[in-house]
């Protein structure tokens, strides 16, 4: 089953306890990543790790001086099996 992955209207940078509160129980594609840790501007997010947020992650990759690090992570109880749960 497809599921669709959103855009984020505004997007800002967050922090990890604000990630939570606004992404829990889906997968984030998140930019501008702070170094060692989870927190930064949520671009994307899906309940699953669809492959569009790999295709998107990989676009925004190209563009580091924009987009910084990138990385998609599951935001949850430990439903995800990929990237970093938070």
């Amino acid at each position: 089953m497809k599921h669709t992955v959103h855009a984020v209207e505004i997007p800002e940078q967050l922090t990890v306890d604000a990630i939570k509160e606004k992404y829990w129980d889906n997968y984030v594609l998140v930019t501008n990543a702070k170094t060692g840790g989870t927190a930064g501007i949520v671009r994307y997010y899906c309940y699953a790790n669809e492959p569009e947020l790999t295709s998107l992650i990989m676009e925004m990759d190209k563009d580091e001086v924009t987009y910084g690090e990138c990385l998609i992570y599951y935001v949850g109880p430990g439903r995800g099996f990929l990237g970093v749960y938070v």
